[in-house]
């Protein structure tokens, strides 16, 4: 009977080792996320302080101009918040 209860404790061990470790896991993933979201977030606003600086002094046939060069300037800043969350991500999860 002893036996049993040994088996039992080490198997609670055991889970409680992998549980951890995965809870270590999904709390380093979400502050990955936060870093990027903070730094993306500030990318963003100077994407918003340069437009609006933009639209102040052009005259307006050349607003529909930074509106396309601001369009451009925000599809790259979301493409690279994409690459720079999947970078972070390998670059700090282990490989096991």
């Amino acid at each position: 009977m002893n036996w049993i209860y040994a088996a039992l404790l080490i198997c609670l061990n055991l889970l409680a080792v992998f549980a951890y470790r995965k809870l270590l896991l999904m709390r380093s993933i979400s502050q990955i996320q936060a870093e990027v979201e903070l730094e993306m977030h500030s990318r963003a606003h100077r994407l918003l302080v340069e437009r609006d600086k933009l639209e102040v002094g052009l005259v307006k046939h050349a607003v529909a101009d930074a509106d396309e060069k601001w369009k451009g300037d925000l599809a790259e800043y979301m493409e690279e918040f994409e690459q720079e969350a999947l970078l972070r991500v390998k670059q700090r999860l282990p490989r096991g």
